[in-house]
């Protein structure tokens, strides 16, 4: 599901903003960007969204504005940053590339800054960096949760959809076999009106092809698959990925009626139930 959660934290003189968006996404997927002296706590960060969120694609921000040397407890060593630039200077000529040194190439060495402060005080702007995240979770699953309960509104009533055209297919196809029984028989004796019939056997072995017939098996698990569906949304929180394999359950049903029946009706049934299941699978794939 869709939505977009942020906060803000002070400390000292800066400000630490957590800023988390979320977009549909079948799996859970994280993309993480923060200030270069929270590098350290990217695994802390991800365990954290983790635990709120199981499914959707999200990109995780977290910046320091107006942080001082102060504050933060940081500086650039200018030692290691002149060893690193020789060794990317090294680099591009062996590797012949052309591009130039930018400040985002030396970014990824946490080597260039040097801590002044005491581990401590790191871990004080961590908690802080933490209670801001903590609080962009809330907002994003609110927002999260509002738009849930509309997409399970239309879920249910996709589900009913379904149940009264398994109800019309059941209705027709009981109401149909004495004819599909009474047609077979008729074309059977006028293709051997010329032979000897055994009518027992002749009986058996249709009552036998009109079982074959009958969809009311198929019917009877679709409705049970209905009620698990309704009961799994009621009653669990991480629903997704079940709904998605009951789901497959119910195609595989509603595509044994399609070839069992030869009925024109329960033929246009089968595919309307078709088209509400795959809508189905799209809106259950935004779900927890």
């Amino acid at each position: 599901m869709t939505g977009i959660g942020s906060a803000e934290v002070r400390y000292g003189d800066a400000t630490i903003i957590a800023e988390i968006k979320s977009v549909n996404n079948r799996f859970l997927e994280l993309s993480c960007r923060m200030a270069p002296m929270l590098s350290l706590y990217e695994k802390d960060i991800r365990d954290l969204v983790r635990e709120t969120i199981h499914r959707g694609k999200l990109y995780v921000t977290v910046t320091v504005q107006g942080e001082t040397e102060d504050t933060l407890g940081l500086k650039v060593d200018p030692q290691t940053v002149t060893t690193i630039r020789t060794l990317l200077q090294d680099l591009r000529k062996q590797a012949g590339i052309r591009e130039s040194l930018k400040l985002d190439h030396f970014l990824k060495f946490s080597e260039v800054f040097e801590s002044r402060s005491q581990t401590k005080q790191l871990e004080q702007i961590w908690l802080k960096t933490r209670h801001a995240l903590m609080q962009a979770l809330d907002k994003l699953k609110s927002m999260r949760d509002q738009e849930g309960k509309a997409l399970v509104e239309d879920i249910v009533a996709r589900v009913r959809e379904l149940e009264t055209h398994v109800a019309t297919v059941e209705r027709i196809s009981r109401e149909s076999l004495p004819e599909i029984h009474r047609r077979m028989v008729d074309r059977v004796r006028q293709i051997t009106k010329e032979s000897e019939l055994d009518e027992a056997r002749l009986y058996t072995e249709i009552a036998l092809l009109s079982d074959k017939l009958d969809v009311t098996e198929e019917c009877v698990r679709l409705h049970s698959h209905h009620q698990l569906f309704f009961q799994i949304l009621e009653k669990e929180k991480a629903v997704g990925k079940k709904l998605t394999f009951l789901l497959q359950e119910m195609n595989r049903e509603v595509n044994t009626i399609s070839a069992k029946s030869n009925h024109a009706e329960i033929s246009h049934r089968v595919v309307q139930m078709k088209e509400e299941i795959e809508k189905l699978r799209e809106q259950v794939q935004n779900l927890e």
